[in-house]
């Protein structure tokens, strides 16, 4: 068989998009490390990776979409929108999705912050790191912050210029010592220079996750008792009861007429069956003043009885329209992570549906 072309925010291996690829790549080949389940396409842009996908120049596409401390990844949610924009492209589907922990590093080729003259990251990486930068800010004013394609371009930069330091992963470091060295920001706050918490940590807050959408040509297979009994348990890990949830999920495209109640009853479809709803992000209608469209995500499979009645539903009688024209427009389906990564007993049963049998796992 021949190996599937992924598509992920460039340089590789530099980017989060790389490992989430090579991640996804292990559904394909039993190899948890996923080195040799692919072949990779680095490109420059999320809109380049999507239209990749659509194009049929790559088989699935890795696009961040979603982080815990940035939230929307909006050039993301802006080129699979642009997707609908007219009815020759063939449309990819959302059909696996993968969680990173977020952590940046600031890296040079000195590894001293009286050196830095500029700091270049993702838009997003910057922006998770606001405190921190504020920090540096009033620190040394002259320090300049620049965007870059993606974390990789910005260790690029760091490599052309030792008055770049990049805000990277500890995996980019790692890669490319002795070239680059952690900024030595505990020297800088123990003189009084900068005045900030904890160099080992940037983020605003720790324990941040990215999530990315894995873009292929359907929807992921279903499974079938993929509806699980989950136990809460309040803050000191007492139990306060059970809630049901699903191990997969399924995004939406709402395109509602912008009248009173729409959004209501849309959302009630889901409700009236009992199906969860985990998220609604509004994105701007084009060519309409303040109007907008709904990517609103569910808990259960496209395929599922109950979910495909609400997606009748809300149609209402949809049948022989164009896809772009209806109400609601399936994105795909694709497993619930987060609560994978929660529990172990899920996250096997997952494993055994979706994985090679025999496959090694490195937790």
């Amino acid at each position: 068989m021949e190996l599937p072309r992924i598509g992920f925010l460039a340089p590789a291996p530099l980017t989060n998009g790389y490992t989430a690829a090579r991640r996804f790549a292990a559904h394909f080949t039993g190899r948890v490390d996923g080195l040799s389940g692919f072949r990779e396409v680095p490109l420059k842009t999320h809109a380049a990776i999507v239209q990749a996908a659509a194009a049929g120049q790559i088989e699935y596409g890795v696009i961040a979409v979603e982080n815990t401390l940035d939230g929307i990844i909006v050039e993301s949610i802006r080129e699979l929108e642009r997707l609908f924009e007219t009815e020759t492209v063939k449309r990819p589907y959302i059909c696996w999705e993968e969680l990173l922990p977020i952590r940046h590093l600031l890296i040079s080729r000195t590894g001293r912050f009286g050196d830095v003259r500029r700091i270049a990251s993702h838009a997003s990486a910057l922006r998770q790191c606001s405190r921190f930068l504020g920090a540096v800010q009033q620190a040394r004013p002259e320090i300049e912050f620049t965007q870059a394609l993606s974390t990789g371009d910005g260790v690029e930069q760091a490599l052309g210029d030792e008055g770049v330091a990049a805000m990277a992963s500890p995996e980019a470091l790692e890669r490319h010592e002795p070239e680059l060295r952690e900024v030595a920001l505990g020297e800088a706050m123990a003189s009084g220079e900068l005045k900030w918490d904890d160099g080992a940590w940037l983020t605003d807050v720790r324990g941040g996750l990215t999530r990315f959408w894995i873009l292929g040509p359907q929807p992921m297979p279903p499974m079938r008792g993929a509806r699980v009994r989950v136990t809460q348990r309040d803050q000191l890990a007492q139990i306060t009861g059970t809630e049901d949830h699903d191990l997969q999920k399924t995004c939406y495209l709402l395109n509602l007429a912008d009248k009173p109640g729409s959004v209501h009853r849309a959302l009630g479809a889901f409700a009236s069956r009992q199906i969860n709803v985990a998220c609604v992000y509004p994105y701007p209608r084009l060519g309409r003043q303040f109007e907008y469209l709904y990517f609103v995500e569910i808990e259960g499979h496209a395929a599922d009885p109950l979910v495909a009645e609400a997606e009748d539903e809300i149609n209402g009688g949809a049948a022989g329209r164009p896809e772009r024209e209806r109400n609601c427009i399936l994105l795909g389906s694709y497993p619930n992570t987060a609560l994978l990564q929660r529990h172990g007993m899920h996250r096997e049963e997952f494993r055994r549906g979706h994985y090679p049998e025999g496959m090694v796992w490195r937790e």
